[in-house]
């Protein structure tokens, strides 16, 4: 089982980047010491209506990481592909990962604001969804195709690579991997290409069915946050049913599924209501114009009950185990049916608002020294669930 997390960024707060970066060193040394796994690291631009604080570039911040640890896996949640270039984000994504020797993770995102997207590519605007989806779609495709090839060329609806015609009239900058006997260029190729063979392992944040459909198709894991098991379930199956064909092989239910989910640990249950409610019903309220912000949106038909819409969000997502918040016993047993379900890769988000930087540093504590010591063997679910560290080269 891989146990990760994020940072924490006091989302919502005016808080003072000086000191955030401070934290952020100690919440990875201390991550480090206290044995998870790997960090992803989030995108935001423009102070988003003031809530993020998390930094515009996870790879840059992936680098500084790295000299705070030399074990930490590194991920972002998510690089938002619609802003990049698709060439210059492999070509970064690649160099890190020399510069660690394979500790870079991949984590794509569509984006959620319009206001950064638009500023970056116009075609990335989510007020029109299926155009942003297909500049998402190409350009996740592109990277991969860029760090699994020694040379490539592309031509789609945004992007055509090489981008102009060219001959090269210098006879020692001809390389036939790129250029034909008449020096016409006619495919690219980043150097360095990636430490990890063929590329670092990929991972999209994946809420529906028609996001597991593409990740399937394109050996990209997936990574939900919201739903509940049986909607992560259903998204699974029909990503295992796409991912078999396409590989040539039987994909198991959990091959590249990871699951993040809202934590919060503290020794009583009632400090850990009263610490999380408040933060979790302004993060919510934030969150007000997402579809998932309906709660039967987050489950399957035979799993809503009508009760649930009486509730709030803290008390509906923990009774979907969608929050883990609560005791070291209870969250205990909330991730002991994540496990039995398949999953072999949790990711914690950390971001409750209001929570101050000691409470989340107990939790991490907590967290690591009382819960993870006591999740078991899966004991029902998917017996062929396979785990993956993010060592094995399975290439999602």
């Amino acid at each position: 089982m891989r146990f990760d997390t994020t940072l924490y960024y006091h989302v919502g707060d005016d808080y003072s980047w000086p000191l955030l970066f401070e934290e952020m060193r100690e919440t990875v040394e201390l991550v480090d010491e206290l044995g998870y796994t790997g960090l992803w690291l989030a995108e935001h631009h423009f102070a988003w209506d003031g809530w993020y604080r998390s930094g515009s570039n996870p790879l840059m911040l992936g680098a500084e990481v790295a000299r705070w640890s030399d074990r930490l896996r590194m991920g972002q949640c998510g690089l938002v592909l619609p802003d990049w270039h698709p060439i210059r984000l492999a070509e970064d994504i690649s160099f890190l990962d020399n510069m660690t020797k394979g500790r870079v993770d991949i984590g794509i995102a569509p984006g959620i604001n319009s206001r950064a997207c638009t500023q970056f590519h116009l075609a990335a605007d989510r007020q029109d969804r299926e155009t942003n989806r297909r500049l998402y779609e190409e350009n996740a495709q592109i990277i991969i195709k860029v760090l699994e090839n020694e040379s490539f060329s592309h031509q789609g609806e945004f992007w055509t690579f090489p981008a102009t015609e060219w001959r090269e009239t210098n006879p020692h900058g001809l390389d036939r991997r790129f250029h034909r006997a008449d020096g016409t260029l006619e495919k690219l190729g980043i150097s360095p290409g990636p430490y990890q063979k063929p590329r670092p392992n990929m991972w999209a944040m994946s809420e529906s069915v028609s996001s597991a459909e593409f990740c399937a198709r394109n050996r990209i894991g997936t990574m939900s946050q919201s739903l509940s098991l049986g909607r992560i379930g259903q998204n699974w199956r029909r990503y295992q049913e796409i991912a078999s064909k396409t590989r040539g092989y039987e994909v198991g239910f959990g091959e590249g599924l990871a699951i993040m989910r809202n934590t919060f640990v503290a020794p009583s249950m009632e400090e850990a209501l009263a610490a999380a409610r408040p933060g979790y019903r302004r993060l919510f309220s934030w969150a007000s114009d997402s579809p998932l912000h309906k709660r039967s949106n987050s489950v399957l038909p035979e799993e809503f009950d009508p009760a649930f819409d009486k509730q709030d969000w803290l008390d509906f997502q923990i009774n979907i185990d969608s929050a883990l918040v609560g005791t070291p016993e209870s969250v205990t047993a909330q991730v002991q049916r994540l496990v039995d379900f398949g999953c072999t890769h949790l990711a914690l988000f950390l971001n409750i608002p209001g929570l101050s930087f000691e409470q989340v540093k107990n939790s991490l504590r907590l967290f690591a020294t009382e819960v993870i010591p006591n999740i078991q063997s899966p004991k029902t679910g998917s017996s062929d669930a396979s785990a993956n560290s993010g060592h094995v080269q399975a290439t999602y």
